[in-house]
């Protein structure tokens, strides 16, 4: 999130850890050796970087290349694409002399977060393990669970990120490795005004399957899961400095409103929710459970940042979902009113929200009855509605939050710049516009 900062000293542990790490950084930079886990984008060598491209061909069955394989070039950019990450990104492209042949890799790495703030929580709250459990355990186990069911084989093969390595150490640090997907032809969607209607389809087509997929694992194996994998029933977010922080993001939206001549009557109904609720009733509702078969594996920050797409060879949208590190056991509706709030705009939300529902709420029933699951009187489409209103009072105010950290970081782009490109205006201009509008939505006027 924004621009985060220690309310209290960390605790004596998380010190030693943050005086481990750079000294582990220093110690690397010094020396001849590879460090495994580079702390700082700066860190990252040819040396690193050939790891990777045994690691990517190991994972493709592959012979390994030797450390003397001449290297023709070696790039690494940071990847800073929005305000107040719980990591640092960066894309790292190496060419290599494979057998007489220049052979081109292209890697995304996420590393630690370069402030202490931001690396304090990351160690307080063990991300990098977790999110390297999801990648290297969790995933596999969906999997394998999938087995009689071929009709998904290629579901999460295709839309989830391919990750290549992972490690982390006792000290908190850690690292994970990608496959670039824009080598894939996946795009980030570019539009500020949110996404598109094929855009939507294509992304609630997915999540349905996914959340059915995750139904019928906890109805099948949900005690075996839960024992396996507990940080599914944890929140990475529920910490006394998160939460100070959302309050403060809060705030700023506030002021953001009163800031837009005759938009009082929109201050008040959210200084009410702010006042009575806050950031405890969005931590709270991010890890929502029910008792139906929509309690499933949700994504957690299910929104246009952390998805990309492609057109097919069948002229459709494919979709890429990113960042499972916030992976929990709960409704399915949190993801789905999350991505509604967060990533669409008004006018289609009013447009068009009845039709999406239907939808996937008919593809995740076809797909838990293909996975063997009995769902005859068990829910029907008013349960489902019902359900989403109640997750729409905490998607509302994560959406506030992430809403207003994209224009924290454009007005940021834009001071920092001396050319104030105009097509840096104009985004900014419609992620207000958006903010604004989250007031006027239909259905949240309901709630508030």
């Amino acid at each position: 999130m924004g621009s985060m900062t220690l309310s209290s000293p960390p605790s004596p542990s998380t010190c030693k850890k943050l005086l481990r790490v750079r000294t582990m950084a220093e110690h690397a930079r010094k020396s001849s050796l590879t460090s495994t886990i580079p702390t700082e984008v700066n860190d990252i060598n040819v040396a690193w970087a050939k790891l990777l491209i045994n690691q990517h061909r190991i994972k493709h069955l592959k012979t390994p290349i030797n450390n003397d394989s001449k290297v023709i070039m070696f790039e690494v950019k940071d990847c800073k694409k929005s305000y107040g990450d719980l990591s640092s990104t960066c894309r790292v492209v190496i060419v290599v002399d494979i057998d007489g042949n220049e052979v081109r890799y292209v890697f995304i790495a996420k590393l630690l977060p370069p402030d202490d703030p931001r690396r304090v929580y990351v160690f307080e709250s063990n991300v990098f393990e977790k999110e390297i459990s999801i990648y290297f355990e969790f995933l596999p186990y969906i999997r394998q669970f999938l087995l009689p069911f071929p009709q998904f084989e290629k579901l999460l093969s295709e839309n989830l990120p391919i990750c290549i390595y992972g490690s982390n150490s006792g000290n908190g640090a850690g690292v994970l490795a990608f496959e670039c997907a824009r080598e894939k032809d996946f795009l980030h969607p570019a539009d500020p005004d949110g996404l598109s209607l094929p855009q939507l389809n294509s992304t609630v087509r997915f999540i349905a399957k996914f959340h059915a997929i995750g139904s019928a694992l906890l109805i099948k194996k949900g005690k075996d899961l839960r024992l396996r994998y507990p940080f599914l029933e944890s929140n990475i977010y529920a910490n006394p400095m998160m939460i100070e922080e959302a309050d403060n993001l809060f705030d700023v939206y506030s002021r953001f409103i009163s800031s837009v001549p005759g938009q009082s009557s929109l201050l008040e109904r959210f200084e009410i929710l702010k006042s009575s609720k806050g950031a405890k009733l969005m931590y709270s509702c991010m890890r929502r459970q029910v008792s139906t078969p929509f309690n499933t594996i949700i994504h957690g920050e299910f929104w246009e940042k952390n998805i990309l797409y492609k057109e097919s060879s069948c002229d459709e949208l494919e979709c890429m979902v990113l960042d499972w590190k916030n992976a929990k056991i709960a409704s399915a509706t949190k993801d789905l009113a999350f991505l509604m709030l967060s990533s669409t705009n008004n006018h289609l939300r009013t447009q068009h929200l009845n039709t999406i529902l239907q939808e996937y709420f008919t593809i995740f029933c076809q797909t838990l009855e293909q996975l063997g699951v009995d769902i005859s009187g068990k829910m029907t489409f008013e349960d489902f509605y019902s359900d989403y209103k109640i997750s729409l009072e905490g998607a509302f105010l994560q959406t506030v939050c992430v809403l207003v950290l994209e224009m924290q970081y454009l007005e940021l782009k834009l001071q920092e710049s001396s050319s104030k490109e105009d097509s840096d205006m104009e985004m900014l201009r419609l992620f207000e516009k958006r903010a604004l509008n989250l007031l006027n939505d239909g259905v949240i006027l309901e709630i508030l």
